[in-house]
C-alpha cells in the first residue's frame, strides 16, 4: 500500500470505518460471505459475486414483471471510491455482458447521496439466466487474464 493510499484509508477509518480509532491499519484480503438473497436470484448473485474484488450489496428478484437487479461495490473502494470500480465496469465487464446478452442486462455506476460509487446490475426477468452462464463465462475469462 502506498503512503498516499495509507493517509487515505487513516483518515476514512478516522470518520469512523474502524471501530476502534487507536486500531493500527490492518491488511485487507477479499473474502466471500454467505448472506442470504432472493431464491430466484441466488445463481446471479453468486455468478456476479465470484469476480475476485466484488462485493455484493443488495439485490432484488423484481416481481416477474420488474427488473431483477443488484448493487455491487469492486476493487479497493475505500480507497479509491470510483476508479476500480469505474475500470471493471466499463473496462471489462459492461462490454462483455452487452456481447453476450445485448440489451437484457444493463450495468451502470451510481453515486449514493453519501458519494459513495457502486455499480448497479438490472437484468430482465427473462434473461436471468443467459444473463448467469454469462457472467460465468466472463469470470473465467477475466481469470485468465489475471494470471501471468
Amino acid at each position: 500500500m502506498t503512503r498516499m493510499e495509507q493517509k487515505q484509508l487513516s483518515s476514512q477509518y478516522n470518520r469512523g470505518w474502524c471501530p476502534n480509532l487507536n486500531c493500527p491499519l490492518h491488511k485487507q484480503t477479499w473474502a466471500k460471505v454467505n448472506v442470504p438473497v432472493d431464491a430466484t436470484i441466488a445463481q446471479l448473485i453468486n455468478a456476479l459475486s465470484a469476480f475476485p474484488q466484488l462485493e455484493t450489496i443488495e439485490s432484488c428478484q423484481g416481481n416477474g414483471q420488474n427488473a431483477v437487479w443488484a448493487c455491487f461495490f469492486y476493487g479497493k473502494y475505500w480507497v479509491h471510491p470510483w476508479r476500480d470500480l469505474a475500470g471493471f465496469v466499463l473496462g471489462y465487464l459492461g462490454p462483455g455482458l452487452t456481447r453476450e446478452v445485448g440489451d437484457d442486462a444493463h450495468l451502470t455506476i451510481r453515486l449514493t447521496t453519501s458519494g459513495i460509487a457502486q455499480g448497479h446490475l438490472t437484468v430482465h426477468p427473462r434473461a436471468v439466466g443467459k444473463t448467469v452462464k454469462a457472467l460465468k463465462r466472463l469470470r473465467r475469462i477475466f481469470g485468465n487474464q489475471l494470471r501471468p
